[in-house]
């Protein structure tokens, strides 16, 4: 048979993610943990950072499966419509994934409690971690209505610099100053192992002209 590849160019700017740790000497006097702590907060920063733009990689998946209409709810058949959808020869030890606003993890307790209501760890706590074989994480800044799910492969993390750490100090009044700073960019280079769960109706196709 004839294999065919198609893609779709697009142009990237790197990003730049830096952030700033300051601190006076007699700080430090005062609590010996102050710089610890602060270079903690300045790695989980740059963490949650470069996250936020994986996930919105992860929002401009193509493939899309609707639950019909605004008053059905996304049920275990969604997902299994949604893996179908995956270009995946063979499920098994693939990890999938989704991500989840809490208003529609609330929702999805409600949903599939018939489902799982003899799982023991549901019973106690409410607590929903696969479904259809989809391992399910919680994240605020999901859009409500919308789960997403897919694979590592759907969005690939390009390394431009590793983190670089940079200081400096003004030892007339001993402030110090400490950056922390990443060039990347995230892309997603597989849309076919990305889909979108909507709660609503599929829109209507655009009339040609």
């Amino acid at each position: 048979k004839n294999i065919e590849v198609s893609y779709s160019p697009e142009e990237y700017v790197i990003q730049l993610a830096q952030n700033r740790f300051s601190y006076y000497d007699e700080e430090v006097m005062k609590d010996p943990m102050v710089v610890q702590v602060g270079l903690n907060h300045a790695a989980v920063d740059m963490f949650n950072t470069v996250n936020a733009d994986i996930f919105a990689e992860f929002n401009k998946a193509t493939l899309a499966v609707y639950t019909g209409g605004n008053d059905k709810q996304i049920d275990f058949g969604s997902f299994v419509d949604a893996v179908a959808l995956l270009d995946i020869e063979e499920l098994e030890g693939v990890e999938i994934f989704g991500f989840v606003s809490p208003a529609d993890m609330a929702a999805l307790r409600k949903t599939l409690k018939e489902d799982l209501k003899y799982v023991e760890s549901f019973v106690r706590t409410g607590y929903v971690g696969t479904v259809a074989g989809v391992n399910l994480y919680t994240k605020k800044d999901a859009d409500t209505g919308t789960i997403v799910i897919g694979t590592r492969e759907a969005v690939t993390l390009f390394n431009k610099k590793g983190v670089e750490v940079e200081q400096e100090r003004d030892a007339n009044v001993r402030l110090n100053k400490v950056y922390s700073r990443k060039y990347y960019l995230a892309a997603l280079t597989d849309a076919t192992k990305a889909v979108k769960i909507i709660r609503g109706a599929e829109p209507e196709p655009e009339p040609e002209t």
